[in-house]
């Protein structure tokens, strides 16, 4: 296995991304969109394990930081779910120019990386198989999470809440900013995730699909994934259990093996 660290140009800034290529024949290009702000950190190296997995298994896997976060260009409130989208679609181009032949491209994300992902597959031709890890489906539900955290913040540091969620969402309505774990939230992503709804979006693929429920206890995967599996034309959906690791949890997570099994049998068996 190969590995390297380098930058792509988009237009005037450039985003980070880090390529793992497997050490004999390819047999297809992998990218991985991470989710968003401390899910991202926390599920960094999870993410870097199962890339590494893939290149072991043949797979030339390309990770990336969106403009914003990590090594990227652009400030955090400067990005929104438009710019991330064409974040990936410079990362897939890429990857194509890194790894000639890798057509189609399989794209694999996480919570609103997953999100993101299946956002970015939509009209093109060159992407093969989407696999969704635990996706953000109902991403109004998901922005009212990032208001919640910042009163949750209010109340351990101050004892009370200073200010209400109205008046948090009257801030980003005026074009400002809101605070969620040292991450400023802009008006055009809070905007953009209360709007977004893989409802409506993902049933216009027509690419082979991966809906990964993930719970700490075997379970069955959770009934608004099996719902959104049954609007999709070839949809497989799976429960991995693993600790949600995306977030600060007391056990180290290096390697979600559970759900690494999940995702490379889904993809080899799927041509």
């Amino acid at each position: 296995m190969l590995e390297q660290a380098f930058f792509l140009p988009l237009e005037t800034e450039r985003l980070f991304a880090f390529l793992h290529r497997p050490a004999g024949a390819c047999r297809g290009g992998i990218v991985l969109c991470a989710p968003l702000a401390e899910e991202k950190l926390w599920a960094h190296r999870v993410f870097v394990s199962c890339a590494r997995a893939l290149a072991r298994r043949g797979w030339a896997v390309l990770r990336f930081d969106f403009r914003g976060e990590g090594d990227s260009d652009r400030d955090f409130a400067q990005a929104d779910l438009t710019t991330r989208i064409a974040d990936t679609a410079a990362a897939i181009a890429g990857l194509q120019a890194a790894v000639p032949g890798v057509n189609p491209v399989t794209l694999i994300g996480l919570r609103s990386g997953a999100s993101i992902a299946a956002l970015a597959a939509a009209g093109r031709s060159d992407i093969g198989r989407l696999v969704l890890w635990d996706p953000v489906i109902d991403g109004a539900e998901y922005a009212q999470g990032v208001l919640r955290a910042n009163l949750m913040a209010q109340m351990a540091i101050h004892h009370r809440v200073i200010e209400t969620r109205e008046r948090l969402v009257e801030r980003l309505e005026q074009g400002g900013t809101v605070n969620v774990e040292g991450y400023e939230f802009g008006p055009g992503l809070y905007r953009e995730l209360a709007a977004m709804d893989l409802r409506r979006s993902l049933p216009a693929s027509a690419v082979d699909t991966l809906l990964v429920s993930i719970t700490p206890r075997a379970a069955p995967a959770r009934e608004a994934l099996v719902a959104l599996a049954a609007t999709v034309p070839r949809a497989t959906v799976a429960a991995a259990v693993e600790e949600p690791f995306w977030k600060e949890i007391r056990t180290f997570y290096q390697h979600a093996g559970d759900l690494y099994r999940i995702t490379l049998d889904w993809l080899e068996a799927t041509p």
